[in-house]
């Protein structure tokens, strides 16, 4: 009976040591992702008028790339960023920031693809979640509507199967959600989209770029 409670003891210590560390680096990464995009507000806060010099125009340009390779990147607040470059530059750069944000939303969502399901399942297994990892080495060899169907039957009866259906719908509400970044940002949800396979690729830039449009479109014709 002492053994078993030892045994007990030491398997809750462990889950509990894995849970601050997952904390921390959650944390980590929200405060690296707020610092990001306040930097990058901060070095694009030039003037873009038409008598700017041509070297700040430079600067804008080059710091709209830097908006489209952290808004891929999970956790940063890409919405946020997009805004304040908006209401710094208007509709001057409304459809280049756009383009830039369509484009990071896609390069992430690539790379979900691109990452393979036996790695996802070495991450669970590393942080002891063996139901996880578990569930991922039963979706691995399932096609898209397959791996709907065994979630549907897996997850809790009330949400989750509400979103799993209208999944493309939930995206779009998930990248417009001022504060995103606690759920991963535009970055995450692109990126965790691309990773679950439930998602073919024409409907998703499709969902995406008409989720993004309303903000920089609004601009666009307030500025002409």
């Amino acid at each position: 009976m002492s053994h078993e409670y030892k045994s007990s003891t030491v398997a809750n210590k462990k889950r509990w040591l894995r849970f601050v560390i997952l904390l921390l680096i959650y944390g980590g990464l929200l405060a690296v992702g707020h610092w990001g995009s306040q930097w990058l507000i901060g070095l694009v806060g030039v003037d873009l008028s038409p008598e700017a010099e041509s070297h700040a125009r430079h600067v804008v340009m080059a710091g709209i790339a830097l908006y489209a390779a952290l808004m891929a990147v999970p956790f940063v607040p890409g919405m946020e960023i997009s805004l304040a470059l908006l209401a710094a530059f208007g509709h001057q750069v409304a459809l280049i920031i756009y383009a830039a944000t369509i484009a990071a939303l896609v390069i992430s969502y690539l790379i979900g693809r691109l990452v393979p399901m036996r790695l996802i399942a070495s991450f669970f297994r590393s942080l002891g979640l063996s139901r996880a990892e578990s569930l991922v080495h039963q979706l691995e060899c399932l096609n898209a509507q397959q791996r709907i169907e065994t979630l549907i039957a897996q997850a809790p009866k009330r949400i989750v199967p509400t979103l799993l259906k209208h999944r493309y719908f939930a995206i779009a509400v998930a990248l417009n959600v001022p504060g995103n970044a606690i759920i991963g940002g535009g970055g995450g949800i692109a990126l965790l989209a691309g990773l679950s396979g439930l998602f073919t690729f024409p409907r998703y830039l499709a969902i995406v770029s008409l989720a993004v449009m309303p903000v920089p479109l609004a601009v666009m014709l307030m500025g002409g």
